[in-house]
């Protein structure tokens, strides 16, 4: 029997959290995915969703936790310092980033968000026992010994990065946050997410919005189809919705996709994806 292999989406919203009526069936909360490979938890992104389930985590703490970032913009990191765990002396969790340079960069990226007057106390408020571990692109991760983490750089401003999380057979590829010259395909990412059980993509526009937005470093749900076609993968996951965007657009956009391809979807908070 297949181990448990999972996707659940804590926060699905790009570019700022929105509270609004018209966001409940989607969620407002910004960019967090837990993954659950048998019984070791991966976190990608510190969005605000991050909260929501460190509370979950709380009631039944994990000895280990591992928290990738893709980047450090706001809509990536803004729950940092709200994660339950963090304040649990009996939790281990290992923090990982390779988009930026330098020599610790992992620990100074926090340390330097959580800082006055941007925040009114420094990550040394917390006590669990944290490791700080860099990396860069293409390094190949291995946070513990049944799950091989695969990186790629995309194209974003101050630098991102993808994740292919490959554990019992199967795995699932996180590309968020990058964008793409239009009618030009992305050989180098067709590549990284080919056979993929399931790809989560970035598709904050449509393509008729792009060419407005062409240089804000984001992508369409169209390209992100164009790949998933292309490199063959499972199931397609549309995330990063933008903060004006409407359940009932979601829902229009949903129905488009999975009329051109099976198994595709728009990601909403609380989703858990079973591969």
């Amino acid at each position: 029997m297949a181990e448990k292999f999972t996707v659940k989406f804590w926060g699905a919203r790009g570019s700022m959290s929105s509270s609004a009526e018209h966001h409940d069936k989607y969620g407002g909360n910004t960019a967090c995915l837990e993954i659950r490979c048998g019984d070791d938890v991966l976190i990608f992104d510190a969005g605000s969703g991050l909260r929501f389930l460190g509370n979950k985590l709380a009631k039944k703490p994990e000895k280990k936790l591992h928290l990738f970032f893709t980047h450090c913009h706001y809509d990536h990191i803004s729950g940092l310092p709200f994660f339950a765990p963090f304040f649990s002396p009996n939790t281990k969790i290992d923090i990982w980033s390779g988009h930026l340079s330098g020599e610790n960069k992992t620990q100074k990226m926090i340390q330097d968000y959580m800082c006055p007057p941007f925040f009114p106390v420094g990550p040394e408020v917390f006590s669990a026992q944290i490791k700080y571990r860099d990396f860069n692109a293409p390094d190949v991760l291995k946070p513990t010994r049944r799950v091989k983490i695969e990186t790629i750089a995309l194209n974003h401003h101050d630098g991102c990065i993808g994740y292919r999380i490959r554990f019992d057979g199967r795995s699932v590829c996180y590309i968020t946050d990058t964008t793409h010259v239009v009618g030009v395909p992305n050989q180098p990412l067709i590549e990284f997410v080919r056979d993929a059980d399931l790809m989560v993509y970035d598709a904050t526009y449509t393509d008729r919005e792009f060419p407005q937005f062409a240089n804000f470093g984001h992508s369409t749900w169209e390209e992100g189809m164009r790949i998933a076609t292309a490199a063959n993968v499972r199931r397609y996951g549309m995330f990063h919705h933008r903060p004006s965007r409407t359940d009932r657009v979601l829902d229009r956009i949903e129905e488009k996709a999975k009329r051109q391809r099976r198994g595709s979807f728009v990601a909403r908070e609380g989703l858990t994806v079973r591969l």
